[in-house]
């Protein structure tokens, strides 16, 4: 099943069927800032169970926490030191997701062995109002096969019948979020996608060697 919605004006009933079926402990596909993703509530523990199963998720690969700012971000994540904060506040909204160790209030069942968190701020006006209504965040990974899926309707029809829904935001560009490793209080890129002219506007140094 697929919902279209306006790409930067998202209609507001689909919003309200978006976070009925979260609440509800549903799982969507959702457009990002940058590929689709499996989204749930960060709450629902039978479709986060959903979304290893879903992607074949190894037991150690943790989610990525999909938030509205810093302030929700900080509330799951510990060790965000004072550089890394600075960068993250430069460079957010954005295509980057950052490491980070998992605190108490964040679900073990999506941090992986090594209990890390993925951090995501998106830009993206639907994630922002799904979780702003929600107030607390989703938990998410890639929709993957061989590379990102781009298309809602390859996405129904692969998908269709194991979510709950397909949200069509349009094809996205074949390109995923920039992977920053801040578990040790400095960054470090795991794995350059999208977002590399934000990395060269900001650059690394600055923000590491200022502690």
């Amino acid at each position: 099943m697929i919902w279209s919605i306006h790409p930067v004006n998202p209609e507001k009933r689909i919003i309200s069927w978006i976070v009925e079926a979260l609440t509800q402990g549903k799982v969507l596909i959702l457009p990002t800032d940058t590929v689709y993703a499996f989204a749930c509530a960060s709450d629902s523990p039978r479709a986060i169970e959903q979304i290893y199963s879903l992607k074949n998720l190894a037991e150690n690969k943790p989610l990525s926490l999909l938030c509205t700012d810093l302030a929700m971000a900080s509330k799951y994540a510990q060790g965000i030191s004072n550089s890394v904060f600075r960068f993250m506040k430069a460079s957010t909204p954005g295509p980057f997701t950052f490491l980070f160790k998992a605190n108490r209030n964040m679900d073990r069942r999506a941090t992986g062995k090594r209990k890390e968190v993925g951090i995501r701020i998106v830009d993206h006006v639907l994630i922002q109002e799904v979780v702003g209504q929600l107030e607390i965040p989703l938990l998410s990974t890639s929709v993957p096969y061989e590379d990102f899926f781009i298309d809602p309707e390859i996405l129904d029809s692969t998908y269709g019948k194991r979510v709950h829904a397909v949200v069509d935001g349009g094809v996205r560009e074949n390109t995923g979020s920039t992977i920053l490793n801040c578990v040790e209080g400095e960054i470090t890129v795991e794995r350059r996608g999208a977002g590399a002219e934000i990395l060269a506007r900001l650059g690394l140094d600055e923000f590491i060697s200022q502690e």
